[in-house]
This record gives structure tokens, C-alpha cells and sequence, in this order.
């Protein structure tokens, strides 16, 4: 069982990356967290994104995490969690994560549907871990 840690004042646990998944995708494990700000940031700023969803920040985040697909290299040391929903109108709901190396976690930096992350490198997918030949 992982070490619980306390988190420095502020910081809400939203998930985790798991040791397993970690190694596959070549990132690290560690608890994934966000703030009561960063959650007020993402409901305004994705409102209209996240209101036809029937989602506030909070929900889509947990939901994202719960049940992800993908994790995709992003830009300045981030991943993004992926989640595909084929049929839909936001048929991609993106989570983006950096690492906060000083408090060893990782941070939601924005949640938000977004319509293609196929050019974003991919560093893991759900059903065999590593990624297909097929990928950027």
C-alpha cells in the first residue's frame, strides 16, 4: 500500500498515478491534487464547455481521472489525461497534469473537452500500456 502523505494546506486529492501505470508510461507516481481556486479557474473559464455535460469542475475532473484511456505528452513537462468518448460532441475530454517536483505531486493545470490530442505523444493506453505503432 502506497505512504498516505498530508498535503500542504490548499491542495484537494483528486487521484493518483499508480506505480504500474507510471512505469509504463515512463512518468512518475504520485497523487494527483488541485486547489478551490483552480477549480473556480476551470468552471468559468470551460462553463460552456462543461455545462452541456451537466458537470462542475470537481465531477468532470474525478470522472476523467476514473476513467481515462490515454496519457499523451504535453507541452512545459505535462501529461494529458485522455478520456474518449466516440459518438460525441467533445468526444475528447483532456485533464492536464504538471509535476510539482518540489512537493513530489501532480497538478491539475486545466480541464477542458477538446477535439483532437493525436499530435500530442502518446505514453500510455489502456489495455496494453504501452504504446501501439500506430501512435505519433
Amino acid at each position: 500500500m502506497a505512504k498516505q502523505t498530508k498535503l500542504p494546506q490548499g491542495f484537494i486529492k483528486v487521484g493518483r498515478i499508480s506505480m504500474t501505470i507510471a512505469r509504463e508510461a515512463h512518468i512518475k507516481a504520485a497523487d494527483i491534487v488541485t486547489t478551490e481556486n483552480y477549480l473556480i479557474h476551470i468552471g468559468n473559464k470551460h462553463k460552456s464547455q462543461l455545462q452541456p455535460l451537466g458537470l462542475n469542475a470537481f465531477d468532470y475532473i474525478k470522472i476523467v481521472l476514473a476513467q481515462f484511456t490515454e496519457i499523451r505528452e504535453a507541452e512545459r513537462n505535462a501529461v494529458l489525461m485522455v478520456k474518449q468518448n466516440p459518438g460525441r460532441s467533445n468526444d475528447t475530454v483532456v485533464i492536464e497534469l504538471t509535476l510539482n517536483y518540489k512537493l513530489h505531486l501532480w497538478e491539475v493545470r486545466t480541464a477542458q473537452p477538446r477535439s483532437d490530442v493525436s499530435k500530442n505523444k502518446l505514453l500510455w493506453r489502456k489495455g496494453n500500456g504501452k504504446p501501439t505503432k500506430d501512435s505519433p
